[in-house]
């Protein structure tokens, strides 16, 4: 038996109707599988709280061959992987929702690839200066380890995914229809760059449309995958704040950028910062509000990252500057490809701390260094 072949159980009582999230929770707390549900009796299954009578005629009436077939194949055929709850690269952070969905398809990389993710969100009806923010921001998040999620929607979602993806990061584009349905049509090409790239997630059978419904049920996946939810631009009744609505609820932090106030595009995100929201002008105002113990794994991935690609790649000669003063020249030699922390620059140059900052400032003045998340310091 295939991997996928043992998961048809899972796949078929997704496509019940009737069966959402927690009537499919309240089936598995009963029955334990998806196999059992489907095994048990019209009594059993009227037996589980809450269970319309509907509901139990549509999981006894369920057309097995023809519709699990052609759902199989149209996995296969996409190269789409199936990841049930049960499964370790399923996101810890989303299976701590309230409403985890039971299974996600997922086209493109392994989940597992995005260890520390973002949600970064924002009206469709994006200003220019909103998609401009969106993408620069990404970009800085991209560069600094995190992988950014939206929701491959027209205007900021689509910036955000664009962004990250300029910049060689990590996506995730989390969809309100079926892998199999490309929407909005004219995000087709970005579409298969996030295949290629990133991953292409959804709850829903492949070839499930795009119905408005499903768009607020989408957000939740979104902000439940994320250590937090970044709203770029909103108007009053954007469903961006949903997302932010749903990261709040979920316990995780939300950030807002700050907009003109004569917009109405930016009434939104205004508000949210009214309300509570951190204020975002970069990324690092994201970064510094990571609890420590998350921003210390950030840290250790990007250590590992940058490792990899410098021993992966051929020894570059020592190109130290000759314009450096001593000073300079002392902290720079300390400097190299693997992140370094400005406490341990300080102890180890046995410079005031104060001199280490303003070296380390000049340094990046000159392009020869760039400062990481958690005050940590590279070479260019």
């Amino acid at each position: 038996m295939t991997s996928l072949e043992a998961k048809k159980y899972w796949i078929a009582l997704r496509m019940v109707p009737g069966v959402g999230t927690m009537t499919y929770r309240k089936l598995l707390n009963t029955f334990v599988t998806p196999e059992q549900v489907f095994s048990a009796s019209r009594h059993l299954l009227r037996s589980v709280p809450g269970i319309a009578e509907k509901t139990v005629a549509n999981i006894l009436n369920f057309e097995w061959s023809d519709r699990i077939k052609r759902e199989l194949e149209a996995i296969e055929k996409a190269r789409v992987q199936v990841v049930t709850w049960q499964d370790s690269q399923y996101p810890e952070r989303l299976k701590r929702i309230f409403d985890p969905p039971p299974i996600l398809y997922v086209k493109g990389n392994d989940l597992e690839a995005h260890e520390l993710m973002l949600a970064v969100v924002g009206s469709r009806k994006a200003s220019t200066y909103g998609r401009t923010v969106a993408e620069n921001l990404c970009r800085e998040f991209a560069v600094k380890g995190l992988s950014v999620v939206s929701g491959m929607a027209r205007g900021i979602d689509s910036a955000v995914h664009r962004g990250t993806l300029k910049a060689g990061g990590r996506t995730v584009a989390v969809l309100g229809c079926g892998i199999d349905v490309i929407y909005p049509p004219e995000n087709t090409r970005l579409y298969h760059e996030i295949a290629e790239k990133g991953s292409l997630v959804s709850e829903l059978p492949m070839a499930a449309k795009p119905d408005r419904g499903n768009f607020p049920a989408r957000n939740r996946i979104i902000s439940g995958m994320s250590l937090g939810t970044v709203v770029v631009e909103a108007g009053a009744r954007s469903g961006a704040l949903i997302t932010a609505d749903m990261a709040l609820e979920q316990g995780r932090d939300v950030f807002a950028v700050p907009g003109n106030i004569t917009s109405a595009s930016s009434r939104g995100t205004n508000r949210l910062i009214k309300q509570g929201a951190a204020l975002v002008e970069h990324a690092d105002d994201v970064l510094n509000a990571i609890p420590l113990e998350l921003s210390r794994d950030l840290q250790h991935h990007l250590q590992e990252e940058f490792s990899f690609h410098h021993s992966s790649s051929p020894e570059q000669p020592d190109s130290s500057p000759s314009d450096l003063s001593e000073h300079e020249q002392c902290v720079f030699e300390l400097i190299e490809q693997q992140p370094i922390h400005i406490d341990e620059i300080t102890v180890r140059s046995k410079l005031p701390s104060g001199t280490v900052s303003a070296i380390l400032m000049m340094l990046e003045m000159k392009s020869l260094i760039r400062q990481l998340a958690g005050k940590m310091f590279l070479r260019v």
